[in-house]
């Protein structure tokens, strides 16, 4: 039953949420693989401060493995980049800003996951936390890099999955796990709406590669019937040719 867990965090987060995240994470399962992306700031320089304490809080434990952004990078890059960099073909994501404080949630979830054929699923209704398989992922095609901030990637994932697999994208209930719903601070500089996501995802979203119509199709969190205008990009094409092949080295 392996699987990684994938969480991207940033320096505003580090103390508050990350630090405890990463003790609460190994205290229950010290063994696992954690692959973090370390996201830059918008507009500013990468805190080299920040950079040093960071790592070198990673480095008390076993099987961390970090990747740091000098420039800000969106949430769908950084969610490719940890399936990508994974050695296990499923992987939990967790945003930085939840807690686990029970080993209820790790048994629980394992337990679901046994099965072999469970297919990819978002954790009490969220993507805050999500489980993953990359293979699938790649059927349905990654997230979409052209979403340069945060927000939208999910449901524009939801869409696509429900048009491949004609149904709409799972949620598993899993207990012992606290999402803090912190605002998106990471967006400083960034033109944002409802306080708290990309404006230029939402506009993208609804302006330039989805149209809502009564001919539509309706899947998952966008909520409404919309064809797809510009579909999404082929990414990361080597990958699933690494994984049939890699054996052979």
């Amino acid at each position: 039953m392996k699987y990684s867990i994938g969480i991207v965090t940033y320096i505003k987060r580090y103390e508050k949420y990350f630090q405890p995240l990463i003790r609460q994470i190994k205290h229950f399962r010290p063994n696992i693989e954690i692959i973090v992306c370390v996201n830059g700031e918008y507009r500013s320089s990468f805190d080299n401060t920040y950079r040093s304490n960071v790592l070198r809080f990673m480095s008390n434990y076993e099987n961390i493995f970090p990747t740091c952004y000098p420039n800000f990078r969106s949430l769908s890059k950084l969610w490719n980049t940890i399936l990508i960099n994974s050695s296990n073909n499923r992987v939990l994501l967790l945003n930085d800003d939840v807690g686990i404080n029970t080993h209820i949630f790790f048994d629980g979830l394992e337990k679901i996951i046994s099965n072999e054929n469970q297919r990819s699923f978002k954790i009490n209704g969220s993507w805050s936390h999500a489980f993953l398989t990359r293979e699938e992922v790649s059927s349905v095609g990654w997230f979409d890099e052209r979403y340069l901030g945060v927000g939208e990637e999910d449901g524009d994932f939801e869409w696509r999955w429900g048009k491949k697999f004609g149904s709409n994208f799972q949620s598993v209930y899993v207990p012992g796990v606290h999402n803090y719903v912190e605002q998106n601070d990471c967006l400083e500089d960034i033109k944002k709406v409802n306080n708290k996501y990309s404006k230029f995802n939402h506009e993208f979203a609804f302006s330039e590669k989805y149209q809502e119509s009564d001919s539509g199709e309706e899947y998952g969190i966008m909520g409404k019937k919309f064809v797809c205008k510009s579909e999404t990009p082929p990414l990361h094409l080597a990958e699933e040719f690494y994984w049939k092949n890699r054996h052979k080295l």
